[in-house]
């Protein structure tokens, strides 16, 4: 008799795919499903083998966070090829073809989906298989987040940027890329060193 129930067990060195407490905890909060859609050229002969294994890797996570989200994660694999629906469908949604030494090209992405919201990852690489996790479940975080929770940074050192003092010598600055980085994911506001109370609306201090 088959075994009806797909087991996964994780032998990656560091528990690569052992999902963290962190995504689980996304993955327990979604109240409606989430739709990964998968694009990846299998059909492409000449794709690389570091490739190719890594395409099986995303294929293994996605069916990990599926089967951690008690079925709130569906997944749909489409193999885009040239001049195929699967090929439009990865353009519109914002998935990008990679080049290969060759000069072939082939798909390597994919999309998440949750109501009317829509991200994609565009071009997945060996490079940040580290940070796959992380990326996926970022994704995910961000297309089901109707508002964006609000963090506080308080700090002397100019971390949002400044104009300078020109008549002083002292250069701008840019803003920093941490700072960037959770704009991308959170409302930030900017904390004056005197205030004597936070906003309310404000969930964590940095």
């Amino acid at each position: 008799v088959l075994n009806a129930f797909k087991q996964r067990v994780d032998l990656t060195d560091g528990g690569l795919y052992t999902l963290s407490k962190g995504t689980r905890s996304i993955l327990e909060k979604l109240d409606a499903p989430v739709k990964i859609r998968y694009y990846y050229t299998a059909s492409e002969k000449n794709v690389p083998l570091p490739i190719k294994g890594f395409a099986g890797r995303v294929e293994d996570l996605i069916d990990s966070f599926r089967q951690a989200s008690d079925g709130k994660v569906l997944l749909e694999k489409l193999d885009p090829v040239p001049d195929s629906d699967a090929e439009d469908s990865a353009t519109l949604e914002g998935v990008e073809a990679q080049v290969m030494p060759s000069g072939d090209r082939f798909y390597l992405g994919l999309s998440v989906s949750y109501a009317d919201q829509k991200l994609a990852m565009p071009a997945l690489s060996l490079d940040r298989e580290q940070l796959l996790e992380y990326d996926l479940a970022r994704a995910i975080a961000r297309a089901t987040k109707v508002e964006k929770p609000v963090i506080g940074v308080l700090s002397p050192m100019p971390l949002f940027g400044s104009r300078g003092i020109p008549q002083m010598g002292v250069p701008p600055s840019d803003k920093q890329v941490f700072i960037s980085e959770l704009e991308r994911d959170f409302t930030v506001r900017r904390v004056d060193a005197n205030a004597v109370a936070i906003d309310p609306e404000i969930k964590v201090l940095i």
